[in-house]
């Protein structure tokens, strides 16, 4: 169990710094906001198929920019400053969009290697 964390923290200490998580040499992103299809060092896929990552992108996006909006309304803050905090996790959401994808794909080239090993 020990030996599985310290796997999956390296695989993402690796993509969220935008290298390829097998070999870490390869840079993962073509542009600023597009991941390139695979690491053309190692040659693994870093996307095998179109969407693998929503899972994780869902969870992030809606753990860090939709719960502390949630939050604000619940604890009926004023209409400013749920524009002001709105417009602030936005432009957030947008600048950080490498290191979620990064951390998306760290996640499912753990998953993907498990399973991998067990076929």
């Amino acid at each position: 169990m020990k030996k599985d964390i310290l796997l999956l923290g390296q695989y993402i200490s690796r993509t969220i710094f935008g290298k390829c998580p097998n070999c870490s040499i390869d840079k993962i992103f073509s542009s600023r906001f597009k991941m390139k299809s695979e690491c053309e060092n190692c040659g693994i896929k870093l996307i095998e198929k179109n969407g693998d990552n929503w899972f994780f992108l869902l969870l992030i996006d809606r753990g860090l920019f939709i719960f502390p909006i949630i939050v604000a309304f619940y604890f009926e803050t004023s209409p400013k400053f749920i524009i002001v905090i709105s417009i602030v996790l936005l432009i957030l959401f947008i600048i950080i969009t490498p290191f979620r994808l990064g951390l998306c794909l760290g996640f499912d080239y753990y998953f993907r290697s498990k399973i991998d090993k067990k076929i």
